[in-house]
């Protein structure tokens, strides 16, 4: 990885932290997952969405078994809360 990527992602690390405790979290996140989606389009004009994810360093130091289970229990809840809302 080179120095600009290296420190855009100690930026990223610093601004989730910063985040976290602004929204009264307590202790130091020590796994993040950022889903980013952009759109684009090509030279005959249809768009293309790109969809990604941004892991700590860049990617391995969370393995994947832990990603997905930090995906997986964010979307159960996140389910729950809109099963509520529709009572």
């Amino acid at each position: 990885m080179n120095n600009e990527k290296r420190d855009a992602y100690q930026q990223l690390e610093a601004a989730i932290e910063e985040v976290c405790r602004l929204e009264g979290y307590e202790g130091v996140p020590i796994e993040w997952v950022v889903i980013a989606a952009s759109q684009r389009f090509d030279e005959d004009g249809d768009g293309i969405t790109q969809v990604g994810t941004l892991l700590p360093t860049g990617g391995n130091a969370v393995p994947y078994h832990r990603v997905m289970g930090l995906l997986d229990y964010v979307q159960a809840r996140m389910r729950a809360e809109v099963a509520r809302d529709d009572e």
